[in-house]
């Protein structure tokens, strides 16, 4: 099937691995619950923030009965028309926030949401899925699952927040492993003000031999970060100015995926910038409101362990 979309829609689908990845969970949501239907009642699922269309598209022969809700109108109307020949599916102009779902008279199997973004923080996926699970079956599920967050401390080029996409590559040096700081089930009730004590270990000295540290510095990266000024690896000194988020979508319990280009690309987070000893860890207060937008965040140093 053809589906008709704006610059932006065509970028989501051109995103293979995000495609793949949710049609595969509602496949793999179908395998599973194909047994569990009663004769009597209707299989139901909401798509909620549908886009063009096109998770609505792959549930459609799983579901008895659709129901997609777009805010933004030129969305909607291209969902409209790329939907129109499927009587299964019920396509709505509405912000879920304020949708009353109670009109509907019935409560859905399933919920496919996919208003993500990095660390949840600037989609309403967790606003949303607040107020739409509550119309949610007993023992239904929400494709994703889940997601899991993770950060790492580096040195930046910018001092701004910045995504590392398929349309801007920022320039950063990363200083120590990724650490899990948070994991959310969106069957739980999640709070959208966010804050939390993440440790960040710093790479000692045989860890940054060991990835060949110098050896894999660009000569761009040589020149901007001024190398020879804020790396001492001699002496063991590194600086750091920023952490890198990372976000992992669990969309069941086989698949997680991301980052990909048009899901959850990593975002930088600049933060004060100190120098550290390798083998460090700095520990940060992070805070965010979900669904509040990147503005909303806030990255303190609280204190360096040395070890």
């Amino acid at each position: 099937m053809k589906f008709k979309v704006n610059s932006y829609h065509f970028k989501l689908l051109r995103d293979y691995e995000r495609l793949s990845a949710f049609k595969e969970a509602i496949d793999d949501y179908a395998k599973s619950h194909d047994e569990e239907k009663s004769p009597d009642s209707l299989k139901v699922a909401f798509d909620l923030g549908c886009g063009s269309g096109v998770l609505s598209y792959f549930a459609c022969p799983h579901m008895d009965k659709i129901i997609a809700i777009e805010l933004n109108n030129s969305s909607y109307q291209l969902a409209k028309e790329n939907l129109k020949e499927f009587d299964k599916i019920h396509v709505f102009n509405d912000d879920i926030l304020s949708f009353d779902f109670s009109k509907l008279n019935e409560k859905a199997d399933l919920i496919i949401c996919e208003m993500l973004d990095t660390a949840l923080i600037d989609e309403e996926e967790v606003p949303v899925l607040d107020h739409a699970k509550k119309y949610l079956k007993e023992g239904g599920k929400i494709i994703p699952e889940g997601i899991i967050n993770s950060a790492e401390a580096v040195f930046m080029n910018n001092h701004f927040i910045q995504y590392e996409d398929d349309e801007y590559s920022p320039i950063y040096i990363a200083l120590g492993d990724s650490m899990i700081y948070s994991e959310f089930d969106f069957l739980d009730d999640i709070d959208c003000n966010f804050s939390a004590m993440v440790d960040l270990n710093i790479y000692d000295k045989n860890e940054l031999n060991e990835i060949g540290f110098e050896d894999e510095i660009s000569k761009e990266i040589f020149e901007k970060f001024r190398f020879k000024d804020n790396f001492n690896i001699k002496e063991n000194k590194l600086k750091i100015n920023g952490i890198k988020l990372t976000s992992f979508t669990k969309l069941d319990e086989k698949i997680i995926c991301g980052p990909t280009p048009m899901l959850n690309p990593s975002m930088l987070v600049p933060i004060e910038e100190i120098e550290v000893t390798c083998g460090d860890t700095v520990r940060i207060k992070l805070e965010y409101i979900m669904g509040g937008g990147v503005e909303t965040i806030n990255a303190d140093i609280l204190d360096i362990i040395h070890n």
